[in-house]
C-alpha cells in the first residue's frame, strides 16, 4: 500500500534532456541578448564568456549551483543586466532575455527530447492512481512547449513555472500551489528532482525527496538534502521507495 498520492518533478534534467538542450539555449539567447544591448549603449567590453560563466556555464559544464541550473530568467537577466549596463530599464531588459531564452527553445525542438524510459514510466505511474506534477524554473512559454515536444504533457494533473507570478523554488510556492490545486498534502508528495535547489524545494514544502543522476549534479550532492539518490525517474519503484523510507 502506497504512502504516496502524488509526485512532482523537475522538469530539465530531471524528465528532460538538459545539457545538450541549455547549453544551446543559453548561449544562443547569450548572443541575442548580447546583440540587443549593444544597440543600447551597452558595455562593449563583457565577453560572451563571461556572460555564460555569469550563469553557471563554462565551456560544456554547467554548475550545478548555477543560475541556468535552479534559477528563473529573471534571474539571469538581473546578472546580465548588471554586467552589460544597457540604457534600458531593467523592467524592458528582462522581457528582452527571457524573449530570447523562449524563441531559441521555440525555433530548435530539434534540442528537446525526454530522457530514456520517462514517458513510459509517468505512464506506468498515473495509471497507479498517482497524480503528477512538474514545477519548474522554466518559463510558462518555454515550459508548456517543451512539454508538448517531448509528448508529455498530457500526462501532468499540475504544471508550474516560473515567471514572475509565483515565488521559485527553493521556496515552497509552486509545491503548495500544486497540493491546493489537487486537494492533496506536502507530506503526500515526492518531488523528484536533478538539483539541491530542488532537494531544498521539496524538503522547504514537507514533502519526500527522490534525487536523480541524469541532470547537473552528482550523488554526494544529492545525498544530503535527499531521501534518496537513483539514477533516473525512470528507474523510481515506488514500492521499494515505501520499505526505504
Amino acid at each position: 500500500m502506497t504512502k504516496y498520492k502524488a509526485l512532482l518533478f523537475d522538469k530539465d534534467g530531471t524528465l528532460l534532456e538538459f545539457h545538450n538542450m541549455w547549453l544551446n539555449v543559453a548561449r544562443a539567447a547569450c548572443e541575442q541578448v548580447k546583440a540587443y544591448s549593444e544597440q543600447h549603449n551597452a558595455n562593449s567590453d563583457v565577453t560572451s564568456s563571461e556572460l555564460l560563466l555569469a550563469i553557471g556555464v563554462e565551456g560544456d559544464v554547467v554548475d550545478n549551483y548555477g543560475l541556468l541550473a535552479s534559477n528563473p530568467v529573471e534571474d539571469t537577466a538581473l546578472v546580465w543586466f548588471e554586467l552589460l549596463k544597457p540604457k534600458v530599464t531593467l523592467v524592458e531588459f528582462t522581457q528582452i532575455t527571457k524573449l530570447a531564452f523562449n524563441e531559441q527553445v521555440e525555433q530548435n525542438p530539434q534540442w528537446i527530447e525526454a530522457l530514456p524510459g520517462i514517458g513510459d514510466k509517468l505512464s506506468q505511474l498515473k495509471q497507479q492512481g498517482m497524480l503528477l506534477g512538474v514545477a519548474t524554473a522554466d518559463t510558462k512559454d518555454s515550459t508548456l512547449y517543451t512539454l508538448q515536444q517531448s509528448g508529455l504533457e498530457g500526462l501532468f494533473d499540475y504544471v508550474g513555472y516560473s515567471d514572475g507570478d509565483i515565488e521559485p523554488k527553493p521556496a515552497p510556492a509552486l509545491l503548495n500551489a500544486f497540493c491546493e490545486q489537487c486537494g492533496i498534502k506536502p507530506h503526500e508528495v515526492i518531488m523528484f528532482g536533478d538539483t539541491v535547489s530542488d532537494m531544498e524545494f521539496g524538503r522547504n514544502a514537507g514533502a519526500k525527496n527522490v534525487g536523480v543522476l541524469t541532470g547537473t549534479a552528482q550523488q554526494h550532492e544529492l545525498e544530503p538534502m535527499a531521501d534518496i539518490v537513483i539514477a533516473s525517474v525512470a528507474d523510481f519503484n515506488p514500492t521499494e521507495f515505501n520499505e526505504l523510507i
